[in-house]
């Protein structure tokens, strides 16, 4: 299976994977305000955040059975810290510490 290694500031944060996945992902966001020039949305915005998450979403023989699993939950970053992720294909992954059913939409 396809899984993603990923590292924060050299330290193994997971491989998330998993035979039935149709997503996976890590995302980096920063948001805020970013830089001198940035209009805050809100008067006490005084800087911006950067955080980061890997996830994905099940894609099941029963649709109503799909969950969107989370190996990192949204978690703080810093200028500096330095995210790797690695692309394997590989028979040994860690265990998504949270699974939420996925809500279909209905056409």
């Amino acid at each position: 299976m396809i899984a993603l290694e990923v590292r924060k500031n050299g330290k193994r944060v997971c491989i998330a994977g998993a035979e039935d996945l149709a997503v996976l992902s890590t995302n980096i966001a920063a948001v805020g305000k970013l830089g001198k020039k940035t209009v805050p949305a809100r008067p006490d915005e005084t800087t911006g955040e950067i955080h980061y998450s890997v996830g994905g979403l099940t894609s099941r023989p029963d649709p109503d059975k799909d969950v969107h699993v989370r190996w990192k939950s949204v978690a703080p970053l810093k200028v500096g810290d330095v995210i790797e992720v690695r692309i394997l294909e590989t028979e040994k992954v860690d265990r998504a510490t949270s699974r939420t059913k996925a809500k279909r939409k209905r056409t």
